[in-house]
């Protein structure tokens, strides 16, 4: 017979594994006429209407965990990148170029923006991770993302 804490554990660990989408619920966001809002997972209560249903999130599929991971190693070598732009360079020694002060900024620029547009796609995948998320949220992530990837096009693919 198994101690009480190692079957706990296991039960638990049983638990985890098993998953939730047969058992995942839509949820309905209820609004009333003084604009009370109210959360259901069944119908909306009387005197009030359905404004829109909240879907679960699905876990993230074997492709998205590679591209996040990905990410991770692209987002540790622009760290890395960015440490050795503020340490202090040697001079120069014979026959290295000098980078200008506009090549330089330009370069930190991209790297600001490479950074930016990278934390932007994990917030999303964050997001969509969750159970319940508003379409709506997802929907002005895009276009921030878009919006930061067209300028990180114009400005950095030259």
């Amino acid at each position: 017979m198994l101690p009480d804490d190692l079957r706990r554990t296991l039960l638990v660990a049983v638990l985890a594994l098993i998953p939730a989408g047969p058992w995942a619920q839509t949820i309905q966001r209820c609004e009333g006429p003084e604009g009370r809002i109210v959360y259901s997972n069944a119908e909306c209560p009387p005197g009030t209407r359905a404004v829109k249903a909240l879907s679960p999130a699905t876990q993230p599929s074997t492709e998205a965990r590679q591209e996040a991971r990905a990410r991770a190693e692209r987002d540790r070598d622009a760290a890395k990148a960015l440490q050795a732009q503020r340490e202090p360079a040697a001079p120069p020694s014979r026959g290295q170029a000098v980078v200008s002060a506009e090549e330089a900024r330009r370069a930190a620029d991209c790297a600001y923006l490479r950074a930016e547009l990278d934390a932007s796609r994990r917030l999303r995948n964050v997001l969509t991770t969750r159970r319940y998320y508003s379409t709506e949220d997802v929907e002005q992530m895009d276009r921030r993302e878009a919006e930061l990837a067209e300028d990180y096009r114009r400005f950095c693919s030259r």
